[in-house]
């Protein structure tokens, strides 16, 4: 076993990401995994996004 380099940089840990939207799967809740999952199982259907909050939402 090696050990690493004592200066080498420290690699940020990735969240998985979901999929189906722009976010992390860690802050999807209940209704946003179930909807994302079904997004995800459906044949390439955009359906959007319900997860975030409201102002993840506006429109620009």
């Amino acid at each position: 076993m090696t050990a690493p380099a004592p200066d080498a940089p420290e690699v940020p840990r990735t969240e998985p990401q979901c999929p189906n939207c722009p976010h992390p799967w860690e802050a999807h809740d209940a209704i946003a995994r179930r909807y994302c999952a079904a997004t995800a199982a459906g044949q390439g259907t955009d359906r959007g996004c319900v997860c975030g909050t409201a102002a993840d939402h506006k429109a620009s």
